[in-house]
C-alpha cells in the first residue's frame, strides 16, 4: 500500500497509493502514512509514522472547507507525530 506516486496536488512532498498518503514530517523524522476524509462540516485525519513508533487521529467540526482548515489539521497531525 505504500508503493506510491507523487501527489503534489495534495501538498508538497506528498505521495499517494492505494488509499494511503505519505506526508513528510516537518521535524525531519521521515514521513507518516495515513488517510483523510470529510463531509461538509467535518474533517478527519489519521496516520502513523513509518516505523509505527507513533500513531494518531484528529477529527474536527469545521465551518469551512477552506484550504487553511486542511493545512491547520495537517499541522496538528505533524506536531503530534513529531513529539
Amino acid at each position: 500500500m505504500r508503493t506510491a506516486v507523487p501527489a503534489d496536488d495534495l501538498g508538497p512532498g506528498i505521495r499517494y497509493g492505494l488509499g494511503l498518503a505519505g506526508m513528510p514530517l516537518p521535524c525531519g523524522d521521515g514521513a507518516y502514512w495515513g488517510h483523510s476524509g470529510g463531509i461538509p462540516g467535518h474533517q478527519t485525519r489519521a496516520g502513523a509514522t513509518e516505523g509505527g513508533r507513533r500513531a494518531t487521529s484528529v477529527a474536527a467540526t469545521v465551518e469551512s472547507s477552506a484550504p487553511a482548515v486542511s493545512k491547520h489539521l495537517g499541522s496538528v497531525m505533524a506536531t503530534a507525530l513529531c513529539r
